[in-house]
């Protein structure tokens, strides 16, 4: 009987020495040369878990991102008032990644944080629900059918099967370029769609309701795709249906309508668990704060001293998840703070896709602190 997919939601990271962990341990029996030369200088840098090791991913496919597969990101930088190098370090995992990919990249995070003295910040990703900051260190971010396990490293279409993308977002930032199956029941009124056939052959449809944006970064990327001809652009009610060779590939159906976004919390009261170490327990509520708004300015609504050293805290500020680390955590702590995120999903499934940070003790983001007064 062939082994059950499981999802990476699946995964509960606190439970170390689990077959994860013993996989991972005899893949790198020897040293992890993946790490080489990392977090010497200011940028990014990009891998993907394959077969519980860590691969260097190709710079001039920074930004795209297979849904079947999981990636660990480095962000290092310098800010004005010193010239020590920071660092983020993320995971990305994509909605179709496994258990194993995932437990991998947690697992490689921390070796990764340990290398580099235990400075970085720690934040995973989940396709779809990047945070604000992951979205803005790629031009665009793409999302893309399959992953190693099918043999994927490169997507190019053929006349037997072109590529077919949504796009979609409110704002430069936010705006994802999704492949999506070829169909015209994949179309809807309010987005931007690419049909990538060759270098030489692409089109750029845009529904009646797309936005401005979702438009001209459409056109910029069919552009990008076509470097041996000349992109074709269509406009939903003007002229798009008399395009016989664009419809012949999508077939029959119907256009949906103008796809709502997404609910997005905008409101939320922040609240303060304790976690135990024992991942049996459900975590402790400590603290509750009063209503927030997204990006308001004023969100001080919880007491610092509500934090203790000697324990593990989490934070659900709605829009995002913090993991906080008391200063005498090791290892093992580190490695179960991931876990504590899986933990309270069980209790609040909402969280299973709001991006995670993980912080030390004396190494709070901004962000964290400004709920606490």
């Amino acid at each position: 009987m062939p082994e059950e997919k499981l999802s990476w939601k699946d995964t509960n990271l606190a439970l170390i020495g689990s077959e994860i962990d013993r996989k991972v341990k005899a893949a790198a029996a020897e040293i992890e040369t993946a790490w080489d030369g990392v977090g010497q200088e200011e940028g990014i840098r990009v891998w993907r878990i394959e077969n519980f090791q860590v691969k260097e991913w190709p710079q001039d496919q920074y930004g795209e991102f297979f849904r079947g597969d999981s990636y660990i990101v480095l962000k290092s930088y310098r800010t004005k008032n010193s010239n020590a190098l920071k660092h983020d370090v993320h995971i990305w995992i994509g909605s179709e990644s496994t258990q194993d990919e995932y437990g991998t990249a947690a697992y490689k995070m921390v070796e990764l944080d340990t290398l580099l003295g235990g400075i970085p910040v720690q934040h995973r990703q989940v396709e779809g629900k990047e945070s604000l900051e992951f979205s803005r260190y790629f031009e665009t971010l793409e999302y893309l059918d399959g992953g190693v396990a099918s043999g994927f490293r490169k997507v190019e279409p053929t006349i037997e099967k072109p590529l077919f993308f949504c796009v979609k977002g409110t704002h430069a930032k936010t705006l994802k370029m999704m492949q999506v199956p070829l169909s015209i029941t994949s179309m809807n009124e309010g987005d931007s769609f690419i049909l990538y056939a060759s270098k030489d052959k692409v089109w750029c449809w845009h529904g009646k309701e797309a936005r401005p944006i979702e438009k001209a970064s459409s056109n910029a990327w069919a552009e990008r795709l076509c470097t041996l001809g000349t992109v074709t652009t269509l406009d939903q009610g003007h002229g798009d249906e008399e395009d016989k060779e664009f419809w012949r590939y999508l077939g029959k159906g119907t256009i949906a309508p103008a796809v709502p976004d997404d609910a997005e919390v905008c409101q939320f009261t922040p609240v303060l668990y304790r976690v135990d170490g024992d991942a049996m327990k459900p975590l402790e509520k400590v603290a509750s704060g009063t209503l927030v708004e997204k990006g308001g300015a004023d969100k001080k609504c919880l007491k610092k001293d509500a934090l203790d050293d000697s324990d593990v805290f989490l934070l659900d500020a709605g829009w995002e998840i913090f993991v906080w680390i008391g200063k005498g955590a090791d290892v093992h702590e580190k490695i179960a703070a991931m876990g504590a995120a899986d933990r309270y999903a069980e209790m609040e499934p909402r969280a299973n896709f709001c991006p995670v940070t993980i912080l030390k003790s004396g190494q709070e983001t901004s962000t964290f602190l400004s709920f606490f007064d």
